[in-house]
């Protein structure tokens, strides 16, 4: 393993295991995800494709520092989707977060 991605490949882990513990919001994590994996050296491996595919449906709805931009009406619309979504696509997000898990190694060397 590269030494440079050691601590990306941990913080991946990290993430993954926040978000399966309700830690960290899905979408937020997901988009984390596809940011780490191109930092790890394995954006194409093929773990990451049910996170890719979750994070290109749902790009559009506002996160972080950007929801502060949006208005109040449109903000309990996008949240209402982003519930609904999350209620069908949680099981394979899980999933994938599982498997990220398997594949980088848990967290704080709790392997």
């Amino acid at each position: 393993m590269n030494r440079d991605a050691a601590p990306k490949k941990a913080e991946l882990a990290a993430i993954a295991s926040a978000m399966l513990e309700g830690r960290v919001h899905l979408i937020e994590g997901v988009r984390k995800i596809t940011e780490l994996r191109h930092e790890v050296g394995c954006a194409d491996d093929e773990i990451f494709m049910p996170i890719r595919a979750i994070e290109s449906e749902t790009d559009h709805f506002p996160a972080g520092a950007q929801r502060s931009r949006c208005s109040k009406e449109y903000l309990a619309r996008a949240d209402a989707e982003v519930h609904r979504y999350l209620e069908d696509a949680k099981s394979d997000i899980f999933a994938a977060c599982r498997e990220i898990l398997r594949a980088y190694g848990e967290p704080s060397g709790r392997k």
